[in-house]
């Protein structure tokens, strides 16, 4: 096999070329709900039809397979931990980070024709579609790793290593165009979403100072320009520590993970303890499962934040220690500061129209 050299093997690179994701992201936000709908149109073909791609040229084109054994039964355990259970729960992680974003579709269909029934279905549909299309891309890898130790060795891309391994370098760039592709579609939507969360949170003046500032509105389609720019600007102050250390990189990943499955667990909790018997319902209701989906759900949520404060090698050196747990304390520190030195002063409860604001 020839040996891959990265053609780009520095944090400054991958920094700068995530800031001009981000800002061409805003740059497609600020085009309004309507275009989003048509990227959303789009990459639902696009990651169809390369995943398709993808899941049938790679086994075919690579020169060995694995065996089925190999594939459906090995179990590997590398972190240092005798416990193979808790490796196993440790590698959660990649599927933690992946099964997240559900809310998204419920941010965005606020801009859409009957919201209370399109969001909860798109969510049910994105969760679905995730965990097949993830089973199928995770069984198509498997049956295309020629070899394994090169992978977990090439730490900056093992991904682009298993695609020119398992094809050629030509259908490797073409395979990464169809990632790099989806990934841009996800990363508008995600910052769609996070503006419109952000801009209801000014709008019921959560947000201080100067609530009335970020709530504003831009352009004929009226999109929290503002909000995009504020939340790009806080992406790309958080990214600037991994020039120090790539240990920071992972506490973000596992911090991240942890603080939105907390904020999906919250609203159940506040359910089962405050509105158990009298929860308004909508169109699209759960009947008699949901309350048992709820515990299961913050149950879950309790269970695998644990896991993923855990460190995931032994033994445990500064380099190797899991900080999400600092990062999280640190989070809930800023966010109790902010509510009682600002937040709860100006904050009204939820308002329907901007109207009530004034």
């Amino acid at each position: 096999m020839s040996s891959l050299k990265p053609k780009i093997a520095n944090t400054g690179a991958n920094v700068g070329l995530f800031i001009a994701f981000l800002l061409a992201a805003v740059a497609y936000s600020n085009l309004g709900i309507k275009y989003s709908g048509y990227l959303n149109q789009f990459i639902v073909l696009w990651a169809a039809v390369g995943t398709l791609i993808i899941v049938i040229v790679m086994p075919v084109m690579a020169p060995t397979h694995p065996s089925a054994k190999w594939v459906f039964t090995e179990f590997q355990n590398t972190t240092g931990y005798a416990n193979s259970g808790l490796t196993f729960f440790l590698g959660m992680l990649q599927a933690g980070w992946s099964l997240i974003g559900y809310e998204n579709g419920a941010q965005i269909a606020e801009g859409t024709k009957n919201a209370d029934v399109t969001g909860p279905r798109g969510i049910v549909i994105s969760i679905i579609g995730a965990i097949a299309q993830g089973i199928v891309l995770c069984v198509a890898t498997l049956f295309s790793i020629q070899d394994l130790e090169e992978l977990q060795e090439r730490s900056l891309f093992p991904l682009a290593t298993l695609f020119v391994r398992a094809t050629n370098e030509s259908l490797a760039a073409f395979f990464m165009v169809l990632l790099i592709v989806t990934q841009f579609a996800t990363l508008c939507n995600v910052l769609l979403a996070a503006s419109q969360l952000t801009w209801s949170m000014a709008r019921d003046g959560a947000i201080t100072p100067y609530p009335e500032f970020w709530y504003k509105l831009s352009g004929k389609q009226q999109v929290p320009l503002r909000i995009l720019f504020l939340l790009a600007t806080i992406c790309i102050i958080v990214i600037m520590p991994t020039f120090r250390s790539e240990v920071y990189w992972s506490a973000i990943m596992s911090t991240a993970v942890i603080c939105i499955n907390v904020s999906y667990g919250l609203p159940f909790v506040c359910r089962l303890i405050w509105r158990r018997q009298d929860m308004p319902k909508g169109r699209f209701d759960l009947g008699q499962y949901s309350l048992p989906i709820n515990i299961i759900a913050i149950a879950w949520i309790a269970f695998f934040c644990v896991i993923l404060c855990i460190p995931t090698v032994s033994p445990v050196a500064p380099e190797t220690m899991n900080w999400a747990c600092l990062m999280i304390g640190a989070i809930v520190i800023f966010s109790l500061a902010f509510w009682f030195l600002g937040g709860r002063r100006t904050y009204k409860g939820p308002m329907q129209t901007l109207a009530e604001k004034h």
